[in-house]
């Protein structure tokens, strides 16, 4: 932990210990002392630049979940020599009691699955990489998530009209594609990927999935076993058939009496040329934004968390159609 405050024995500790004083202790004042001044913080839905931006986005949030809990159910960290990476998996149960941007307060209890990758250097975050499954938590709301997705890009085209390169630069990493970690573990990962998005090999989980995966996909999808793993995937891929996979940053985690842990972000992105899980066919371009997380056992993948915010997804392709 070169570089940083000493109150900080471990990567994970100091990700799990900012994270619980700026938002469950309250101090976004804070922020300040652990976040770059020109931070970027990317999203799908657009990027932050400026420290004011974090405060806004904070205290927003706050304002909507005010008796948040964030929970970490993972930190996967990958060294480097002037800091670490790390890839923070958070489960947040609450309320909604704020107005805002989901409509009046229902005070309806939810719980979404977040994950936030983070460079950190120097006791700071210095860029942030950060993905909710919005889709799930606005249908614990009451809300049709395709329906709200749709508004947020009739309402802001422009927001979502960048095109498939500059959301795919958005997600990349500025050092190309990092890989920390085993790289034989990481290429067999990527290459799994790689095969089912880009090649559409679906087969290949017989290879590389244990056969009680554990898999939790995007609207909170949870679904056990090989065949209704792949039944998400090949949804996603008949929505967009020429659409190609590219990995942006890869750790693999092997430590003492844990599962060897993965994280991947990685987009996906083409033509919303076919009908699939995000209904009849547009023709405009779409980007998914992805951020994954295995667990592996003997080798293969026993678990897999597998973020997308598909709010985003339909965003886009109501601001193709608006604009």
């Amino acid at each position: 932990m070169q570089n940083f405050s000493p109150e900080f024995q471990t990567p994970e500790q100091y990700i799990i210990d900012i994270t619980y004083k700026i938002w469950e202790e309250r101090g976004v004042g804070r922020l300040h002392d652990w976040y770059a001044a020109d931070c970027p913080v990317h999203s799908p839905h657009g990027e932050e630049n400026t420290l004011i931006d974090v405060f806004n986005h904070t205290l927003g949030t706050m304002h909507l979940f005010p008796n948040r809990d964030i929970l970490a159910e993972d930190v996967i960290i990958g060294d480097k020599a002037d800091g670490f990476l790390s890839s923070h998996r958070a489960r947040s149960p609450g309320r909604h009691l704020g107005d805002g941007i989901y409509g009046p307060a229902t005070n309806r209890p939810i719980v979404s699955l977040a994950i936030a990758d983070c460079l950190c250097q120097n006791n700071m975050v210095v860029a942030e990489w950060l993905l909710r499954d919005q889709a799930s938590l606005v249908q614990q709301i009451g809300l049709d998530p395709v329906a709200f997705g749709r508004e947020l890009g009739s309402k802001n085209p422009e927001a979502y009209t960048v095109g498939n390169e500059a959301m795919r630069q958005r997600w990349a990493d500025p050092e190309g594609v990092p890989i920390i970690g085993d790289t034989t573990i990481a290429n067999r990962i990527n290459d799994t990927y790689t095969a089912l998005w880009s090649d559409k090999q679906l087969k290949i989980m017989d290879e590389q999935y244990d056969r009680a995966i554990r898999f939790e996909g995007p609207g909170g999808q949870l679904c056990y076993g090989r065949p209704r793993t792949g039944n998400i995937f090949s949804s996603i891929l008949a929505s967009m058939p020429d659409g190609r996979y590219e990995p942006h940053h890869l750790i693999v985690r092997q430590q003492p009496e844990r599962p060897v842990r993965v994280a991947i972000r990685w987009s996906y992105c083409g033509t919303h040329s076919g009908n699939g899980r995000y209904g009849e066919k547009s023709g405009v371009p779409i980007a998914i934004l992805g951020i994954s997380h295995f667990e592996l056992r003997d080798g293969k993948i026993v678990n897999e968390w597998m973020v997308v915010d598909e709010t985003a997804v339909y965003a886009q392709i109501a601001a193709y159609q608006t604009s």
